[in-house]
Order: C-alpha cells, then sequence, then structure tokens
C-alpha cells in the first residue's frame, strides 16, 4: 500500500509491465464494508490495484456543499490501508467542472498509466461517455454490480449519513 503522485503513473506501468493492472476512482467518502467488497472485487481482476480518490472540490460541485464528510487526505489515508488497495492517489486534475472534470482526469490516468482494466459500478451516470473515452486506449472496462451479501443491509455512505442525522 503506498500513496503516489500523479508523475509516477508512467513509471508504476513500466515496473509492472508484466502485471495486469486494475484502476479504479471515485470519491470514498466514510468508507465502509460495502468499498472494501468493491476493493477486494476489483484486486482479484487483477494483480495490482490503483485507487484514485477524488478531490474534495470536485465532490463538492457534484455531491453539494456539505459533502465530502472527509477530507482528501483522510480518505486517501484510509483507502490506502486496506489490503487489497496496491496504489492510492489523488486525482490529478486541480480545478474543474463537474461537466468535464472526471473524463479529463480519467484520460489522463489511461494516458500515463496504461491501466488493463477500469472498473465502473453498475449505477454510474455517464457510462457511454466513460466507455467511449476508453475504447481509444487498450483498457478493458470492467462493470461491477453493486450487490453485498445481505448481511450488509444494502450499505451506503448516504444511508450512514442519513442513520446519524436521524440520531441528531
Amino acid at each position: 500500500m503506498v500513496i503516489i503522485n500523479p508523475s509516477e503513473l508512467r513509471s508504476l506501468r513500466e515496473k509492472f509491465k508484466d502485471k495486469k493492472i486494475v484502476y479504479v476512482g471515485g470519491v470514498f467518502d466514510m468508507t465502509h464494508a460495502g468499498h472494501i467488497i468493491f476493493f477486494e472485487e476489483c484486486k482479484q481482476l487483477g494483480d495490482i490495484l490503483v485507487v484514485l480518490i477524488a478531490r474534495d472540490s470536485f465532490i463538492k460541485d457534484y455531491k453539494g456543499e456539505n459533502r465530502p464528510i472527509l477530507n482528501e487526505h483522510i480518505r486517501m489515508k484510509t483507502v490506502d490501508s486496506f489490503k487489497p488497495v496496491d496504489y492510492t492517489l489523488l486525482d490529478p486534475t486541480m480545478k474543474f467542472t463537474k461537466e468535464e472534470g472526471h473524463l479529463k482526469g480519467l484520460k489522463f490516468i489511461l494516458e500515463e498509466l496504461k491501466p488493463d482494466i477500469y472498473v465502473v459500478n453498475d449505477d454510474i451516470s455517464d457510462f457511454e461517455e466513460r466507455k467511449n473515452l476508453v475504447e481509444q486506449f487498450s483498457t478493458k472496462i470492467h462493470i461491477s454490480i453493486r450487490d453485498a451479501p445481505p448481511e450488509f443491509e444494502k450499505i451506503s455512505t448516504s444511508k450512514i449519513i442519513d442513520m446519524i442525522k436521524k440520531l441528531g
């Protein structure tokens, strides 16, 4: 588990040229068992799992002023501590709009890291745009079905936040 800078992506690909690199990006706010199950699934797809953490500025634009609950440094350190995760980094795009930002960051990752597999959740809203971008590179896209064993009660960060609000 190593936190890296975006400038290290190219050398990471060179270091693991004979390994299958899996890449996923996300918010991962208030991480929980659902996130860990997701990372375990991602890791099973390859040898090296690289996780990008979305910047606070993007999340505020995307999810609203009251998010993220935990800042990008806390989220990055937490995700990096999970067993399935090999490398973690912050989104390389510093300031961008909701409309262009995530694709700009994804293109950078695809160009620099050249992952073998890019994982997205089945409920992603802009799948076609991402799919079209990924097709320009030799990366395969894997769609993860958001599902958890029944004992996890369909856990989500939003549900945890709602439960905490009810306590107050």
